[in-house]
């Protein structure tokens, strides 16, 4: 499976996943707006977000409307501002359903860019994490190992190192929040079946296949999509170490 197969079907599902909700007690006013963004989001997302951040303003708490406006953020890779949209929904509602789970996608989507534009530079990275790597100093959180990553790919898009550096932290933050998610809703297939994904992705092979097991008895078809990902990867790299 090529990398950016792996990335691009992240996003819609996202985008997707939640309907929207009735409010209560918000404002008439706001609600139009909320209302008026979820009309708009699947042909015009920059005006959706211009409604959402009105509805927003108007209720600065109202946490469905920051947790949506994460999404639509996320949607068009504007994920810093993602990001800070469900730390805010967090915040305001630390067990708000799929929580979790759209920040396990936020960081897997970006450790799979990271990990893309690493391979893209130097093809050794495409599958050298054995699963055993560590990308951060003991005693330091993934969270602030991000920055310093970010700011070396800022000033020099040729280092393949820091990218390669780089999607190992966003891959460890993802499994953090897939544990939660997988945890407060062990019967969602969809973050099972990620939770596998990005265990692949870091070489956890043992990891995988526990969330194949665990899929099988869901969702028998999410299980048997992991276990295909999983026999190509394995021949992706033994045909890498054959060319050696």
């Amino acid at each position: 499976m090529s990398i950016s197969r792996r990335f691009y079907w992240l996003i819609p599902v996202i985008f997707l996943l939640l309907l929207p909700i009735s409010a209560f007690g918000v404002s008439k006013e706001a609600q139009k707006h909320f209302d008026e963004a979820m009309r708009l989001k699947a042909n015009e997302l920059s005006k959706a977000i211009v409604e959402l951040k009105e509805a927003i303003r108007l209720e600065p708490k109202w946490v469905e409307a920051h947790y949506h406006l994460g999404t639509f953020y996320q949607h068009k890779k504007l994920f810093d501002d993602a990001l800070r949209e469900y730390k805010t929904v967090g915040r305001l509602d630390p067990k708000y359903p799929k929580l979790h789970y759209v920040l396990g996608s936020l960081y897997y989507t970006q450790g799979v860019m990271a990990w893309t534009k690493a391979a893209q530079l130097d093809h050794s990275y495409l599958y050298k994490d054995d699963g055993k790597q560590v990308f951060y100093k003991k005693g330091t959180t993934p969270e602030k190992a991000i920055e310093p990553y970010k700011k070396i790919v800022e000033k020099d898009t040729s280092n393949a190192l820091a990218f390669y550096n780089l999607r190992g932290v966003y891959y460890d933050l993802a499994i953090l929040e897939y544990q939660q998610a997988v945890k407060s809703y062990p019967k969602d297939t969809s973050a099972q079946y990620d939770f596998g994904l990005v265990y692949l992705e870091r070489a956890k092979i043992d990891k995988a296949k526990e969330q194949i097991k665990i899929l099988e008895k869901l969702s028998p078809g999410h299980a048997t999509g992991l276990q295909q990902q999983l026999d190509m990867e394995e021949a992706q790299r033994n045909m890498l170490k054959g060319k050696k």
